[in-house]
């Protein structure tokens, strides 16, 4: 028995055999064909209104899921627009699966009517690249890009799509229609990688691993975004064993706010307590972190005095910064296991003791009191906590009490400006009943502004939360530090009437001033649809503590701030 079908229709049936219920996207001439075997399918289209808004929803429900997600675009600016939320799900390992329409093949090369190399632009911001060039290319092809998207250390795929391809034709046979059987196959490939770890080498790891730690004096735990699906056994692990622990931007909410084993998040804006703790630590433990620079600070200053044992799903990312004295490249959910059934000997005490003195250091801000309040109350259930790009997201990060990783999405290693709203869309369209909230500034909410329209048309739970000073506050607050105060490009001479943009959108609009309370606040979150609240803040707010650029992590500056 075999079938004709295009070779849009099978992309089609096979993103609906993989449960992609919908994808954001902004179509143009060049994948009308692939738009046409959408519309006769089960799967929902969410037209963005620009094409980094499709890319950013899409990470929305990548991020909030961890499964492969899938955006469409067309050639030329389409691409172009989009590349920005490809870059930032690469530096973040999100996995999304990117289709892209083309010029038909005869026509590549001649600089035609929205022509642009795809593949040689976009190869370094992703796992792989693919030009489908004829038409049973696409079966396997699929598979691959789908596997490869979702494995190992994640992250974005590319197929680039001929406008002749999409419309040419492909015989399927029953075992390329059985979408079943090639996900079993899939399964077992995983089954298969899982059979390849090594007793014998994890034996050896386990005993050099106690060896170090047993010998410490003053253990570290620095964890990131790569270990946050194991956040609850890493939170039995620090507890069993009273290591001390620090975390990256992306690794926050692994361990709870309260625990007296988590010191915070480390690097330029980070904690007192963690910023010390790495400059005196004898033992670093590095699980799924990649030693970046907003994290170590000047790495050639970067606990010197410690050995170093680095767990990491990426071989690359092991001795590329940093240089390690035991290293496994494995996921962590390998790995925690036989963590967990060892018995550790560690005498820390002393360190322990040192660790609460520099947790007395006050690092009072008046917006801790302001995100307290907001916490407080926030409406029962489900919800997510977003933010886009600035003064704001590192406020949030340092103050709010995140209850678990998987509920805090931010952009990390590109620090995307205009993330947040349209993330937040694509997290809600995921998570109907969850309520969204979206911590962002006056000048990233410009950013991706007209995605507000995308957010009305669905009516999604998502409430923006606006912190306004008027300026680029990180911009402002770095002139002010290092270039004598003069204001370069930092502040906005014109403010837009956030509420009459509101009422443009048919939004709801609150503001809140801080000052006098939370009643009315309770209120309007409670509210269900999407809506902006306002809250104005002065620009001689800054952020810290704050580690200058080129500095070690203990050469912070430490500053009052006076409201």
């Amino acid at each position: 028995m075999s079938e004709q079908i295009t070779v849009s229709q099978y992309i089609i049936r096979f993103l609906e055999s993989k449960g992609i219920s919908w994808i954001p996207g902004v179509p143009g001439g060049t994948i009308l064909p692939l738009y046409e075997s959408l519309a006769e399918s089960t799967i929902e289209h969410v037209l963005a209104r620009h094409e980094q808004g499709a890319g950013f929803i899409t990470q929305g429900r990548a991020r909030s899921t961890g499964e492969v997600s899938v955006v469409f675009v067309s050639s030329g600016p389409g691409v172009a627009n989009l590349i920005t939320a490809v870059a930032d799900a690469q530096r973040d390992s999100v996995p999304l699966l990117v289709f892209s329409g083309q010029v038909p093949l005869s026509l590549m090369g001649t600089d035609a009517f929205q022509e642009l190399p795809t593949t040689k632009i976009v190869s370094p911001i992703v796992k792989k690249v693919y030009l489908i060039q004829e038409p049973n290319q696409i079966i396997e092809t699929l598979e691959e890009a789908y596997r490869i998207c979702g494995e190992g250390k994640m992250g974005p795929v590319w197929i680039d799509l001929p406008k002749d391809i999409q419309t040419q034709t492909i015989t399927l046979v029953n075992e390329y229609m059985d979408f079943s059987s090639s996900q079993n196959s899939n399964q077992r490939v995983l089954l298969d990688n899982l059979d390849d770890l090594s007793f014998e080498s994890m034996d050896l790891f386990l005993q050099e691993f106690k060896t170090l730690l047993e010998n410490s004096k003053f253990p570290l735990l620095y964890v990131g975004g790569g270990a946050k699906k194991e956040y609850l056994r890493l939170r039995e692990f620090v507890s069993r064993f009273q290591i001390p622990s620090v975390t990256t931007l992306m690794g926050l909410g692994i361990f709870e706010k309260e625990d007296p084993m988590n010191l915070g998040m480390m690097g330029m804006h980070g904690t007192v307590a963690a910023n010390e703790a790495l400059g005196v630590c004898d033992l670093l433990i590095a699980i799924g972190v990649r030693f970046d620079d907003r994290a170590t600070g000047a790495i050639q200053k970067f606990c010197n005095q410690a050995k170093v044992i680095h767990i990491d799903i990426d071989t690359r990312e092991i001795g590329k910064n940093k240089s390690v004295n035991l290293s496994l490249q494995k996921d962590i959910s390998e790995v925690l296991p036989f963590l967990l059934e060892e018995e550790f000997s560690i005498e820390n005490k002393d360190s322990l003791l040192q660790i609460e003195t520099w947790k007395h250091i006050p690092e009072e801000h008046p917006m801790k009191s302001i995100l307290s309040d907001f916490a407080s109350v926030l409406p029962s259930g489900e919800h997510f906590v977003l933010t886009d790009v600035g003064q704001h997201q590192m406020w949030v990060a340092q103050y709010f009490p995140l209850i678990h990783p998987m509920s805090w999405i931010t952009s990390g290693g590109q620090g995307t400006m205009g993330f947040g709203l349209p993330t937040a869309i694509g997290v809600a369209l995921s998570h109907k009943e969850a309520h969204v909230f979206c911590f962002t500034g006056d000048g990233s909410i410009m950013m991706n502004l007209q995605e507000l329209s995308t957010l009305k048309e669905h009516n999604l739970n998502v409430k923006i939360i606006l912190i306004n000073n008027e300026h680029l506050g990180l911009v402002k607050q770095q002139q002010d530090l290092f270039y004598g105060s003069l204001y370069s490009g930092s502040k906005f001479h014109f403010h837009p009437d956030f509420s009459m943009l509101c009422q443009s959108f048919e939004i709801g609009y609150y503001e809140w001033d801080w000052k006098l309370g939370v009643n009315e606040l309770e209120k309007v979150l409670e509210t269900e649809g999407p809506g902006i609240i306002e809250v104005r803040v002065p620009s001689s707010w800054g952020v810290y503590p704050f580690v200058p650029g080129g500095k070690s992590n203990q050469e912070y500056i430490l500053e009052k701030i006076v409201s």
